[in-house]
């Protein structure tokens, strides 16, 4: 235990633009929100959602490929072993996800208390929030962003293993299911019910609890493609 401890450190300080970055890409997105929506004035309306705050996650998601790329052929030269690779990236992306839960749920909170800082305002907050207490918050802040970082880090490990081939040909898979999917449902009619079904979802579920079986399909295949990786 002690020995994925000190990795997970070494990844720490690997990875400190990773955790710097998400969060300058935020406060980024923030600020333009701000300056856009504090333009407007009166015209703003009530409370309008900016969609912003997808910027974090989406910049997870892009560090969390790059982790893997750039950090495992270095633990191997460090004798680290692939179990201790795999065991201290997830509990690095897993406190990586908690400060970050945590950060977002203050911050909903301070923009709350400001009514949307002065401007009526939702750039954290998502609206629906607001009807849950902290834990659920938590959740459903944490879990998208390990879902992010999770499918990073296994575009990563497709990376390591098969390179630029493997990616390129998981994208194609994908782009290939999601469409077939899409024409069967269009096919037969069944977006009303595909609608309905999302509808019938609380907030925690659809936020938190299936994305959690998503995480761990993910974390079983990137682990699966990582144990033969030889960087």
């Amino acid at each position: 235990m002690n020995r994925i401890i000190a990795v997970a450190r070494l990844q720490a300080v690997g990875r400190r633009d990773g955790l710097l970055w998400p969060l300058v890409v935020l406060s980024i997105a923030f600020a333009v929100n701000l300056f856009v929506f504090g333009s407007m004035g009166d015209e703003i309306g009530d409370r309008p959602v900016t969609g912003g705050l997808a910027s974090v996650y989406i910049t997870g998601l892009a560090f969390g490929a790059v982790a893997i790329a750039q950090q495992f052929p270095f633990a191997l030269g460090m004798s680290v072993t692939r179990r201790e690779f795999a065991a201290a990236l997830g509990l690095f992306t897993l406190a990586q996800t908690v400060i970050y839960a945590v950060l977002l749920v203050v911050l909903q909170a301070v923009e709350n208390a400001t009514d949307g800082w002065g401007l009526r305002l939702r750039f954290f907050g998502l609206g629906f929030l607001d009807a849950y207490g902290v834990p659920t918050q938590l959740l459903i802040y944490a879990v998208p962003m390990l879902l992010m970082s999770l499918i990073g880090i296994t575009l990563g490990t497709v990376y390591v293993r098969w390179h630029t081939n493997g990616v390129f040909g998981a994208i194609c898979v994908i782009v290939v299911v999601l469409g077939a999917t899409a024409g069967l449902i269009t096919r037969y009619g069944r977006w009303p019910a595909v609608g309905e079904w999302f509808q019938d979802q609380s907030a925690l579920t659809l936020f938190a609890g299936w994305p959690s079986i998503a995480v761990v399909l993910l974390a079983l295949l990137s682990w699966t493609a990582l144990r033969r990786a030889t960087a």
